[in-house]
């Protein structure tokens, strides 16, 4: 049996695709020799190497390797796996060799691996089904995934730990690649909670004790599941790993705390906001996930329609005032104020935000994270921002009366200001400042345009909503946006100060042409984007202000 030609690799392959990562300038000379060195103490595959001393992204290393090999990836459809070969392969056999069989033609057996420099597998299925071997290069993750779907196993893949640092030496990479087998249970099942929550593209885990369990939930898309439960006697356990990552007191079970942990999953570098709050069954713990290195920070990719990008793009090259954002959390407003941010960004133009934590790091814009247990709140960041010549200014959140003043001042001085409210309309931004204290007249001589949105799950491609693997069976899989930009003309600024209502702006708003979201949404559903139960879940329609399907 030979492996198709363009995948016969010599044993040295690893080496020449080393050489090709520095020549591509992917990989410094010295992460090279670490890999090189990593791989002879350990000889553990090639992906697992790179990936676990940080020097590779998962997903990039796959692209790569099929670049280099002249192989393609893989794209793994469980639903479409033919189950006699599988059978015939053996699951036992292909978890040993972590391999997948796609499919078998009468001219080759093609095989999803994730080391395309490791073949015995491959070779021995070759031999097996008599059939010359096409690899394809898939994540190991997904194969991984892939098995236990098929295998019917609920939990996760053993995990591996955290990687290394590049400022790590030889010693401690070897040690941490030596450990990959032999971590603490606690240990690894911390790291395999946050491995599966990141893989599965969760914002947030929660792990709650019960009076008798402890349970593992993570929202994914905007729903809350259960993943998984375990012994109530791992929870101390549990509890001290989050502290010392989180580096909180790991003696305090009285009082809630909060905190910030960084962990690597897969050669990436992830991190995660920590809130604990004590419970009458145990500490429990929410991991807020910020991820954001998956996310494209565009304003199309978000699901803005072309005509409602530009008019956006246009609002944000005013010279100056203010440009809101709003919704619940989660929805989507930071990375909808950060593409616009983006594509502003300019070696003509000085850019500061101010956030609490700082979600996207994006070079050439100077980001500062507001710490209250020194005092330096939104408020006091945004007077210092003030003093270094800003054009730009991002706030985070307006979330008080001083904050709120401070950014007006800043747009009447000549400045450009984004900035977030938690309020359920764009008019509803409007009524939100006046309850602040905020003077009539310096709302509406500042506020540019108010932008609410939400964030809707996208009806699954691969069945049409039915359900299928790819979307856990539950007819959708991604989210997309749905909004109402409403832009502060004179008759609206005119209207702020004589006691006009949340509805009364609405209704001027869309006398004068503004789509309420929740005909924007319902238009979504009816052009099969979402559906028209999603739009009800997410719209309140006693708080959207629109009759949604009525």
């Amino acid at each position: 049996m030979n492996i198709r030609p363009g995948t016969d690799t010599p044993r040295d392959g690893f080496e020449r695709f080393l050489t090709h990562l520095e020549g591509q300038g992917v990989l410094r000379p010295e992460a090279s020799q670490r890999a090189r060195n990593g791989r002879a103490s350990t000889d553990h595959p090639a992906d697992t190497v790179l990936i676990e001393l940080g020097l590779a992204r998962e997903s990039d290393l796959a692209r790569h390797m099929a670049a280099f090999l002249g192989l393609a990836e893989a794209r793994i459809d469980t639903g479409a796996l033919d189950p006699a070969l599988i059978d015939r392969a053996g699951l036992s056999f292909l978890d040993t060799h972590q391999i997948l069989p796609l499919e078998m033609t009468d001219d080759a057996l093609v095989v999803a691996v994730a080391d395309p420099f490791a073949t015995d597998g491959a070779e021995i299925l070759g031999y097996s089904f008599d059939r010359p071997v096409e690899l394809r290069v898939c994540p190991r993750s997904r194969i991984l995934d892939a098995l236990r779907m098929l295998s019917g196993q609920d939990t996760a893949p053993p995990p591996t730990p955290r990687a290394a640092t590049p400022e790590d030496g030889d010693g401690e990479d070897l040690e941490r690649l030596q450990d990959i087998a032999r971590e603490a249970p606690v240990i690894r099942f911390v790291t395999q909670v946050i491995q599966t929550a990141v893989d599965r593209g969760a914002t947030d885990l929660h792990i709650e004790p019960r009076a008798d369990h402890v349970c593992i939930r993570m929202r994914c898309d905007g729903m809350l599941d259960v993943v998984e439960t375990v012994p109530r006697a791992m929870l101390p356990g549990i509890a001290t790993r989050i502290k010392i990552l989180a580096r909180l007191n790991i003696a305090e079970r009285r009082m809630p705390q909060d905190g910030r942990m960084r962990a690597t999953v897969r050669g990436q570098e992830i991190d995660l906001r920590v809130s604990i709050l004590p419970s009458v069954h145990g500490e429990s713990f929410v991991l807020r996930i910020l991820d954001r290195s998956g996310v494209a920070l565009t304003l199309d990719a978000l699901g803005y329609a072309p005509e409602a990008a530009a008019h956006l793009r246009q609002l944000a090259r005013v010279p100056n005032g203010i440009i809101l954002v709003t919704g619940p959390t989660g929805s989507g407003k930071t990375t909808t104020l950060y593409s616009v941010l983006r594509e502003r960004q300019s070696d003509d133009v000085k850019i500061f935000t101010v956030e609490d934590p700082v979600e996207y790091r994006l070079d050439g814009i100077t980001q500062l994270q507001v710490e209250p247990a020194i005092d330096l709140t939104f408020a006091r960041a945004l007077r210092s921002v003030l003093r270094h010549d800003p054009d730009i200014i991002l706030v985070g959140e307006i979330r008080d009366r001083d904050t709120a003043q401070i950014a007006i001042q800043a747009a009447l001085t000549g400045h450009l200001v984004f900035s977030t409210l938690h309020t359920n309309s764009a008019a509803g931004a409007l009524t939100r400042l006046v309850d602040m204290g905020i003077d009539d007249y310096l709302i509406g001589a500042t506020i540019r345009a108010v932008v609410a949105q939400r964030l809707l799950r996208k009806t699954c491609d691969a069945c049409g909503g039915d359900g299928c693997a790819r979307c856990h069976d539950t007819g959708f899989a991604g989210r997309t946006v749905t909004y109402e930009v409403m832009e502060v003309t004179r008759e609206i600024a005119a209207r702020i100060g004589t006691g006009a209502t949340e509805a009364d702006l609405e209704a001027l708003a869309a006398a004068r042409g503004v789509t309420p979201m929740a005909a924007h949404a319902e238009g979504l559903a009816r052009r099969g984007v979402t559906a028209l139960e999603e739009v009800r879940r997410v719209l309140d329609r006693a708080r959207s202000g629109g009759d949604v399907g009525d």
